[in-house]
C-alpha cells in the first residue's frame, strides 16, 4: 500500500469513527439542516429557526413573511406570480403572508448507505395554506452509498432544494 493510500484509508476510518452510531448522524442532518434554515427560511418576521420533529422520520421548519416587497424577490415564475395575486387581491391591512417550509423525511440513515427526501416549499394560500394549487414545491431525493457521499453532498443536495427561495 503506498502512503497516499494509507492516509486515504486512515482518513476514511477516522470519519467512520466520528460518525460510527446513527445518533452522530442524526446530530450532523439536524445541523446542516439548522444552517440552512438560517440562511433560507429566515424573515423579518421568523427568527431563530431550529430543525424540529414535524411528522415522524421528518425535520424542518416553516417561516412566514408579509412583507410583499420581500417575497416578490423570489425568482420562481410560478411563485412570483402566486405572490403578485396574492399581493393584490388581499388588502394590506389583513397583512397578506406567504409560507416557506424546507423539511428532510429521513427513509434511511447509516453510515453505509441511507436515503432522504428534501423538500422546499412556497405557500401563497394565505390565510389557511391548504391549497395545493397555490404553491410551489420541489423534492430532491438524496441516496448515499457511504459516509464521505453523505457528507460531501448532504449541503449539496439542501442547496438544490434552496434553489426554489432564490
Amino acid at each position: 500500500m503506498t502512503d497516499n493510500s494509507k492516509l486515504i484509508n486512515d482518513w476514511q476510518d477516522k470519519v467512520k469513527h466520528t460518525f460510527d452510531d446513527e445518533g452522530k448522524l442524526h446530530d450532523y442532518l439536524l445541523t446542516t439542516l439548522d444552517n440552512f434554515l438560517y440562511r433560507y427560511l429566515e424573515t423579518s418576521e421568523t427568527k431563530d429557526l431550529k430543525a424540529q420533529e414535524v411528522a415522524p422520520y421528518t425535520y424542518g421548519a416553516e417561516s412566514f413573511e408579509s412583507n410583499m416587497v420581500e417575497a416578490l424577490k423570489v425568482k420562481n415564475a410560478e411563485a412570483k406570480i402566486g405572490i403578485m395575486n396574492l399581493a393584490r387581491s388581499v388588502p394590506k391591512a389583513q397583512k397578506p403572508t406567504v409560507r416557506y417550509s424546507l423539511e428532510i423525511k429521513i427513509k434511511e440513515l447509516g453510515a453505509e448507505k441511507g436515503h432522504l427526501v428534501i423538500t422546499s416549499n412556497i405557500n401563497w394560500d394565505f390565510s389557511r395554506f391548504e391549497d395545493k394549487t397555490k404553491s410551489v414545491t420541489k423534492e430532491i431525493q438524496f441516496k448515499y452509498s457511504d459516509l464521505g457521499q453523505f457528507r460531501k453532498e448532504l449541503a449539496l443536495k439542501l442547496e438544490e432544494a434552496c434553489e426554489l427561495f432564490n
